[in-house]
């Protein structure tokens, strides 16, 4: 069955081959379902809300070569706002969907028959696996069909959406109703480059006029910069609170003034990195931890290419921050522990902070339905110089990331061409780069190359020294003769030192076993008569106790001597032994020239001295850092004065804040 009457109106209704076997009846709203023998009533939807969409049902288009036309409409609404979900019929048989996101356009696919995810486990943050890509949860709500237009596929009042972002800009949309859910896949796309006639777009008029709006409230021109983008708008004039979702401006909340103007004025365009951006809105968040309230300014910026970003400004830094796809995040714990890593896009950052943000105040325009009072949890991972900051709202349900990068505050006054100077720098900010740590480990790496290089040396010269021998003698002992008296007496020969150095004099006696030999060495002047004495007494004894063999001593003593001065020499030797057991034995005299215990190790010392220095400062970077992070398990009321006639008990004065 192709055509039949209205269940509801008895109008005719006209089925499109291939376009969805439900349609929504042009003359009472009846959603209208094809069934095998009738066409049967699903019940009513209310009119389309004016969303100001280019769109409009019975455009074609194409996309990547298959033609396609828009056979249907849906208007879905939440907590937040409303939106529209385009249905596309492809000559090819394919269905797709086409819906906007905050100016972006998303076109996806149903993925067909695969394993899905369980959607009441998944929750923001929290990933999944379909057909092997890996999708990170940006948002889980409950959504309701309010209206319809055209032919579509099927009708569901109300189910449970999951939005979730993958690597590369993939995203994916789980949608789940009567236990039922389906997986769409998809990315985004360019609406112009979609194939539509720009004849046939429908313009947006209403927005358009809003760009001289006034404010309902006092009548204040607003000049709005993004009107198409826009569903919240603050009033600088007098603080009201307007919502702009609907192609009109509505009266929501009168806010108080805050106590200073913003750094950077409204509709200011600054250029950044080639591009020209528009201050849009400006909004106080704050977090308070026992007792303390933590303070910074954010300036929403928009350039109508490159979409939206922020700038933040706390304590005189400045942090880029551009709102990122979780798809490539991957966090190994819950946002508020302590211990938590994020790895983003092949990179590590460490959990620094983890607070409940509160909104205290906002001015300009928004792409989101801003309120004073609203609460998320704002948890920061840094990798100096870089920053990565991921925002959970609990209602309703949905998780933000934003890349930031520290950017000096004389660049921002460059940038936006402020006549006054910018709040000075106080404290560490989360991701600003320590200057001491590259430097601590350049000078840790050189010092342990020269401390290398003078050990090495150290033991060169320390041999070399130890080779400059003058004397090599052998003497033996006559038998019968008394120890010590003048008949064991020998000389050496003759031998020349030719500049002072101190001396290493040793005797060795092979043959003792058991024994011991003491040897008088005199070094004897033959000019000046001098003579230098040492005594050294080699003694080797070994045996076996218990079945343990045993050894103590050497055959081998040596001695050194103070500078000697250059002169020729020979050397008087007398020896002491016991009676009866005589033993040969060999005088040596050869050059100390080793370096003295205090020289090198002092070097060493001096080497560590500076490495050390870059450390203990570098360690106190760090230190003055992370005394800053700071951890909120539960959410406190900032003392920040939101609304004219809320019930607020603390009005502390602005200059009572710690910041």
């Amino acid at each position: 069955m192709s055509t039949g009457d209205c269940p509801s109106c008895r109008a005719p209704v006209d089925f499109k081959p291939g376009a969805g076997k439900v349609k929504v009846c042009e003359y009472c709203n009846t959603v209208v379902l094809k069934g095998q023998a009738k066409l049967e009533s699903l019940g009513k939807v209310a009119d389309l809300v004016d969303t100001q969409s280019p769109l409009k049902v019975g455009l074609s288009g194409n996309y990547s070569g298959a033609p396609f036309t828009v056979a249907g409409r849906v208007q879905k609404a939440n907590a937040t706002g409303t939106w529209d979900e385009w249905y596309l019929a492809f000559d090819d048989g394919r269905q797709g969907w086409l819906s906007e996101s905050e100016g972006d356009w998303n076109l996806s696919f149903p993925v067909g028959a695969a394993p899905l995810p369980k959607v009441e486990e998944l929750k923001p943050l929290l990933s999944f696996q379909l057909r092997g890509t890996r999708f990170v949860v940006e948002e889980k709500a409950e959504a309701t069909t309010t209206s319809a237009q055209g032919q579509l596929p099927e009708f569901n009042a109300q189910h449970v959406y999951v939005d979730a972002t993958g690597p590369k800009g993939v995203f994916c949309t789980l949608d789940q109703a009567e236990g039922s859910a389906e997986a769409f896949v998809g990315h985004r796309v360019n609406l112009l480059a979609l194939g539509f006639d720009r004849n046939e777009l429908v313009p947006t008029p209403k927005k358009a006029q809003l760009s001289q709006a006034r404010c309902t409230n006092c009548n204040g021109m607003l000049e709005l910069k993004a009107p198409d983008a826009t569903k919240r708008v603050g009033c600088p004039f007098c603080g009201a609170l307007l919502d702009v979702r609907h192609g009109e401006l509505a009266f929501l909340q009168l806010l108080e003034k805050p106590p200073y103007e913003p750094l950077l004025p409204l509709g200011r365009v600054g250029q950044f990195d080639g591009a020209d951006w528009t201050v849009l809105a400006f909004l106080i968040r704050s977090c308070t931890v026992e007792g303390t309230r933590y303070a910074w300014d954010e300036f929403l910026l928009y350039n109508a290419q490159r979409g939206f970003v922020w700038l933040m400004q706390a304590n005189g830094h400045w942090t880029w921050l551009v709102p990122s796809p979780a798809g490539e995040l991957s966090l190994n714990a819950e946002p508020h522990s302590i211990t938590g890593v994020a790895t983003y896009a092949g990179k590590s950052y460490k959990v620094f902070q983890s607070v409940f943000a509160r909104t205290d105040y906002v001015v300009g325009e928004c792409y989101w339905t801003a309120s004073v009072g609203e609460l998320a949890r704002a948890t920061e991972y840094v990798l100096p110089e870089e920053g990565l900051s991921v925002n959970l709202d609990e209602v309703p349900g949905e998780a933000t990331v934003t890349l930031g990068k520290l950017i000096p505050a004389e660049a921002v006054q460059a940038a936006f061409k402020l006549p006054q100077a910018l709040p000075a720098v106080t404290g560490k900010a989360p991701a600003q780069p320590n200057p001491f740590k590259a430097k601590a480990k350049s000078t840790a790496v050189w010092s342990g190359i020269w401390s290398a290089v003078l050990f090495v040396l150290f033991v060169v010269f320390s041999a070399k020294g130890s080779s400059a021998q003058y004397l090599d003698e052998r003497f033996s002992v006559p038998p019968g003769v008394a120890p010590g008296s003048p008949e064991v007496q020998r000389f050496s020969s003759e031998f020349r030192i030719d500049k002072k150095v101190p001396l290493e004099v040793g005797v060795d006696a092979p043959g003792l076993n058991n024994n011991w030999l003491g040897v008088s060495v005199d070094l004897v002047n033959v000019q000046t008569g001098e003579v230098i004495a040492v005594y050294a007494e080699p003694s080797y004894y070994a045996g076996v106790t218990d079945g343990e063999s045993w050894s103590e001593g050497s055959s081998r003593d040596s001695k050194q001597t103070d500078d000697v001065e250059p002169g020729t020499y020979l050397v008087r030797v007398t020896p002491t032994f016991d009676p009866g057991r005589e033993v040969d034995y060999r005088v040596t005299v050869r050059a100390d020239s080793k370096p003295g215990f205090c020289c090198p190790y002092a070097i060493f010392l001096l080497l560590l001295v500076v490495p050390a220095w870059n450390w203990l400062r570098s360690s106190s970077f760090e230190t003055e850092r992370w005394n800053e992070s700071v951890f909120q398990y539960t959410p406190t009321t900032s003392i920040f004065p939101h609304a004219k006639g809320d019930d607020d008990d603390d009005s502390s004065d602005w200059s009572s804040d710690d910041d």
